[in-house]
């Protein structure tokens, strides 16, 4: 059936998503001012609407979650999925109450050779994995007169580098071996007198006994949006970097190393998503045009974010702060709605 969309925030993400989504021949409202639709929430309630995209700076995804699953709206969601975790707890109750579909942008599992590793390690090509390592790195805040409503902590939340791109590096491991994070332990930098992080060097721990291991900045001069994954295996290795996006390094000890790329992936979920041509924001357009076929009763390729896990997510960022300031492990699960509180 013909959907159409409503996208709601002005700014980069809502014209990438506008963008995106007329590519897949998705009817397009807006892009409309995330501030001005808070303001009057008439635009959420259009009956020609049935699916509502917030791209909106995180303070403002709660009230316009809420609202749109409240008039029945199918729900997408840019990350982090709130700024703070009460926000995060109280949109993924709502959305399990509202009987609507809903997803957050985790854009990195829609891409091809990222699909081809989730199926060879779950085929056990690289044996038990035991340890994922690798950074995600941005320059884009690296100098004082930078600026962006991410530093503002009651627009963005406490949390910058880890909430923003740490979740994606998060998300990837998870999608790809199965395991979801469980602790965590962190040191933080801060530039130019911010109240928000600029880098962080995190050792993670994933069920099962995955060991993490990741850098993250938003401040690595030259580095404009560079993510790297590796995973090492009782069998093999394997290494992505979405720098050469379609391409999959493999190694074992007694051959040398493989190399997968987009015209030989293997796995059915990799050559669905390789059959949309490549482009810089494949991802994105990738999981919305696996939602809308969802709601039209086509399973999507990949599995689609849940609101679960960006609220997973969200407790993720939360416990990196905890833990920086604490100097000590934060296990997930024990992060409360007031950050800062650790139970003993």
């Amino acid at each position: 059936m013909a959907h159409r969309a409503l996208v709601v925030g002005a700014g980069n993400a809502g014209n990438a998503h506008a963008e995106a989504l007329k590519s897949i021949g998705v009817d397009v409202v807006g892009p409309v001012s995330g501030t001005a639709t808070v303001a009057d929430l008439a635009p959420l309630r259009d009956p020609t609407v049935d699916v509502v995209h917030v791209t909106t700076a995180n303070d403002l995804h709660p009230p316009l979650v809420r609202e749109a699953l409240r008039v029945g709206k199918h729900v997408i969601c840019e990350k982090p999925l709130a700024g703070d975790l009460e926000g995060a707890e109280k949109l993924a109750e709502f959305a399990k109450l509202s009987g609507r579909q809903t997803t957050i942008c985790q854009n990195y599992r829609f891409l091809p050779l990222v699909a081809e590793l989730a199926s060879r390690v779950g085929a056990g090509d690289l044996g038990l994995v035991h340890l994922a390592r690798g950074a995600f790195l941005q320059d884009w805040l690296l100098l004082g007169s930078d600026d962006n409503w991410r530093l503002d902590t009651s627009r963005g939340g406490v949390s910058r580098t880890a909430a923003d791109i740490g979740v994606h590096w998060i998300d990837l491991v998870e999608t790809i071996t199965g395991r979801h994070v469980e602790s965590v332990v962190a040191q933080l930098g801060y530039l130019h007198g911010r109240k928000t992080e600029d880098h962080a060097g995190l050792l993670i721990r994933f069920a099962g006994g995955l060991q993490g291991a990741c850098i993250l900045s938003q401040a690595s001069a030259g580095r404009r949006n560079e993510v790297e994954l590796s995973l090492d295996g009782t069998a093999g290795s394997a290494t992505w970097l979405s720098e050469r996006r379609d391409e999959l390094w493999l190694g074992v000890r007694d051959r040398s190393p493989q190399i997968v790329r987009r015209s030989g992936v293997r796995s059915s979920a990799a050559r669905e998503l390789a059959q949309r041509p490549a482009s810089a924001d494949e991802g994105r357009r990738n999981l919305l045009a696996a939602f809308y076929a969802s709601l039209d009763g086509t399973p999507s390729p990949v599995p689609l974010p849940t609101f679960d896990d960006g609220l997973r997510h969200v407790r993720f960022a939360e416990a990196v702060i905890v833990s920086a300031r604490h100097r000590a492990w934060v296990d997930i699960a024990d992060m409360t709605t007031a950050i800062g509180q650790v139970p003993s």
